[in-house]
């Protein structure tokens, strides 16, 4: 006899550390309130003459004394009854609390006209004493030796449990006033649900790119874990089928969860997908920028082109907005691409209008935008107008200052080059690659043209002055009674800019200054 007791106190002990997290004792507490149909649950902590005081208070039928006898305290003894080799469907649940070291356990409850108060020691005998009032539901008061320091941070650890294990109840969940209930939810801009009988699903794509899944039965939490079968998407599934292990630290992988698991798929495969691109299509920014809410949608579809299961409308449904305020779809951009006209940029600027003038297509999008990722999936990725191109804007003659003609004059004569004219230009605007330069060359002066040709000072070419530079406005100042050197000064600045000035360069430069100075004193 002695060696049986010995075997059903070693289980006992197995129950009572059977968690683990032994803070989900709230959790059995909460769904045995649930079972007695509790519409809602009050849990307080409080620090009392030194001690931790936990009530759970639930409203719900409440228990006579079949039910003490037969569902909760077959698994311990009493002192007057030592059968501890039942075990009650309420005593599985109930037996977690041990597992907080409580000193005592005291349950009120009421049913039927029947009052009882059970009373826990440490050692997990019982006593049962009838009550002479009635109480709403049962009431379960918890005392465990504690300062008040570690009290108080008892009571934080467990709400985050409780906030943890049962924020999807569907009954009102309390702790210390107040409501700790969510929506059955997924924090997500694009997201889809489903319910198939008692099973629910809700999924939709996780802003920070991880995939996350959780299961649920009635609510209560049973397992949330990062990663799966879903990339980037977070899914949360509830079904009565889904049943924890003892431990309660995973879900049993058995039928019911493959039943369940297969309702997920489809909605994931099918459904969120196609509202991807609805989302995308319905809600597509100025301009596509890093940081955006949206912008994790654009790579969760650039993941699904690169596994090939985006749907089709994903390449003919417009949801990039281009730089003009237009909309195209990804298709546009693969047939811009193999033109060679498409390009991106963060801001309009007079490149992009005259790109777009021309039939380019200039993507509104700054930074490494998630739609840079999505067109790199495409082989759609566009280059930044910006290192490609440059504009410039003429000064209109009537604006000219009084020393830019004889300015002209002396930079053609010297500049060793036979070129086909200097202009006066503004460069600076909006994104300009070449707003700091002195001088940048075109094939012809204003309107558009390659970066990659702005240094390169040929025979035939035009030199353009940058009209808002500090040191041309030195230059076209000087003009008035030095041109020459006013000329000479600003070409060994262009030349410093590429570098491309060597010491026979600059000597050239200056004797030709000095040359045409003589010519025009003389």
């Amino acid at each position: 006899m002695a060696g049986a007791q010995g075997i059903v106190d070693e289980a006992l002990a197995g129950l009572v550390h059977q968690f683990a997290d032994p803070m989900a004792c709230f959790r059995e507490l909460v769904q045995n309130a649930i079972d007695a149909n509790s519409n809602e649950i009050d849990i307080r902590f409080a620090h009392q003459d030194g001690r931790l005081v936990i009530d759970v208070d639930d409203y719900g039928d409440g228990m006579d004394r079949r039910i003490i006898d037969t569902r909760l305290t077959r698994l311990f003894s009493s002192t007057k009854d030592d059968d501890r080799t039942k075990i009650g469907r309420f005593g599985i649940g109930f037996v977690s609390v041990f597992a907080l070291g409580p000193d005592v356990i005291r349950i009120d409850t009421s049913r039927a006209g029947e009052h009882w108060r059970v009373v826990f020691g440490p050692d997990r005998t019982f006593t049962r004493v009838a009550r002479p009032e009635p109480v709403d539901g049962t009431k379960i008061r918890i005392y465990k030796a504690a300062g008040l320091e570690e009290a108080q941070a008892f009571a934080r650890r467990a709400t985050e449990a409780i906030a943890y294990w049962c924020r999807h109840v569907s009954v009102e969940i309390r702790v210390d006033g107040r409501v700790l209930n969510e929506p059955f939810d997924v924090p997500a801009r694009c997201k889809v649900d489903l319910e198939v009988g008692e099973a629910r699903v809700v999924a939709g794509y996780a802003a920070d790119g991880v995939g996350r899944v959780g299961y649920y039965n009635r609510g209560l939490t049973l397992l949330e874990e990062a990663g799966g079968e879903f990339p980037g998407v977070h899914v949360k599934v509830w079904s009565p089928a889904l049943e924890h292990t003892m431990t309660r630290d995973n879900v049993l992988r058995d039928e019911g969860y493959e039943r369940v698991m297969g309702h997920a798929r489809k909605l994931i495969r099918g459904p969120l997908r196609e509202r991807l691109v609805e989302v995308l299509a319905a809600d597509v920014p100025a301009c596509h920028r890093p940081g955006e809410p949206h912008e994790h949608l654009y790579v969760a579809l650039a993941n699904l082109l690169a596994r090939r299961e985006a749907p089709a409308a994903a390449r003919q449904r417009p949801f990039v907005r281009t730089i003009d305020g237009a909309l195209v779809d990804l298709a546009t951009l693969t047939r811009a691409k193999q033109k060679q006209r498409l390009w991106s940029a963060g801001v309009a600027s007079p490149v992009t209008r005259l790109l777009v003038a021309r039939g380019d297509v200039v993507v509104a999008t700054a930074g490494e935008s998630g739609l840079l990722a999505l067109l790199r999936a495409v082989e759609a990725a566009p280059t930044p107008a910006e290192q490609e191109w440059f504009a410039t804007a003429l000064v209109p003659v009537a604006q000219r200052p009084a020393g830019w003609g004889p300015l002209a004059i002396a930079v053609r004569a010297i500049a060793g080059v036979q070129l086909a004219g200097v202009e006066l230009a503004e460069l600076a605007y909006a994104g300009s690659p070449v707003a700091q330069r002195v001088a940048v060359v075109q094939a012809s002066p204003g309107g558009l043209s390659r970066l990659a040709d702005a240094a390169a000072l040929t025979p035939g070419s035009w030199l353009v002055l940058h009209h808002g530079h500090a040191l041309v406005r030195e230059a076209l100042a000087l003009a008035s009674r030095e041109p020459e050197f006013a000329a000479v000064k600003l070409l060994k600045l262009f030349f410093l800019e590429r570098p491309d000035l060597s010491t026979s360069r600059a000597t050239a430069l200056t004797a030709a200054a000095v040359e045409a100075r003589w010519r025009r004193t003389s």
